[in-house]
């Protein structure tokens, strides 16, 4: 299961860059839409985002549309991820030990997606498994970290 508190814009960000990253060339909001099977509206907004960010740029006209910004190369899922998040992050809570641990089990999952590159995941569609990388291009595992149990 995916984080149940994903943001269904964030999804649909991540489905347009892979999108955008499939088609290697400029696409217009509602053949995205089509393919992400998100609405017109939803899309063009979240392609705002996404240009505001940065991630992608756009022309308009009959002949317009938006692209990657940078090469998929370049780009990992989790800057896509920490611009989304970064506008809904709460107010840190001291040191309460439930936030602790909550911080300290996502911190591995947050530098797994800094190491997965979109062109990853464009490239593995459909086998199920996404190869971890750096962005040189090197394998790496995931860091595996014990937690103590907070009493």
């Amino acid at each position: 299961m995916l984080w149940p508190g994903l943001p269904k814009r964030l999804q649909s960000a991540l489905k347009s860059l892979c999108c955008l990253a499939r088609s290697g060339s400029a696409m217009q909001s509602h053949e995205i839409a089509k393919r992400i099977s998100v609405s017109k509206a939803e899309t063009a907004k979240v392609l705002q985002l996404l240009a505001w960010g940065g991630f992608v740029t756009s022309r308009r006209g009959t002949k317009g549309g938006f692209q990657l910004a940078a090469g998929a190369y370049h780009l990992t899922m989790g800057e896509v991820i920490n611009f989304f998040v970064s506008k809904h992050q709460a107010a840190l809570d001291g040191d309460c030990p439930v936030m602790r641990i909550l911080r300290e089990t996502i911190a591995p999952c947050q530098e797994a997606f800094g190491r997965i590159r979109l062109v990853d995941i464009v490239k593995l569609e459909g086998s199920g498994e996404v190869k971890r990388t750096t962005k040189q291009g090197s394998s790496t595992e995931a860091p595996r970290k014990k937690f103590k149990r907070a009493v």
